[in-house]
This record gives C-alpha cells, sequence and structure tokens, in this order.
C-alpha cells in the first residue's frame, strides 16, 4: 500500500493504495471539514481533522507526510 491515514490520537493507520481512495474514506467518514472563501463558495476546499495525518511512502518505505488538504486533482 502505498498511503496511509495515521490517527495520532490513536497511534492506528489504515493503509490506501491511492490517494483518491485515501480521501473517499476521508469524506465518507466525515474526517474533514470544508473551507470556504465567501467571495468563492464554489470552489470549497477539504481540510483533514488535524487528529489525523497522511502518510505517503516511496519505494524505499521512507515516510513523507502529506498536506491536510487534498490535491486539486483529487478532491
Amino acid at each position: 500500500m502505498r498511503y496511509a491515514l495515521h490517527d495520532l490520537e490513536r497511534s492506528t493507520e489504515v493503509k490506501f493504495k491511492t490517494l483518491k481512495e485515501l480521501w473517499a474514506h476521508v469524506r465518507s467518514n466525515d474526517l474533514c471539514s470544508e473551507q470556504t472563501d465567501v467571495d468563492d463558495v464554489v470552489h470549497a476546499r477539504r481540510l483533514l481533522n488535524p487528529r489525523f495525518e497522511i502518510h505517503d511512502f516511496d519505494v524505499d518505505g521512507v515516510v513523507r507526510v502529506e498536506g491536510r488538504a487534498p490535491p486539486p486533482n483529487v478532491g
């Protein structure tokens, strides 16, 4: 698995093959909030609950921590 959703409070992880699958899980389990700009309501951004981190594993197994907002192509 390439990505993991890490719960900082419980020290648990749920692993996913793609970032798209991870964000679908986050949305369906209400683990994010939406941030909107008053002038641009159409382009709301999802922000991951601060209790969680997204871990991205490279080919050598090194973990990188991803941002709390999904990339524009995953939304």
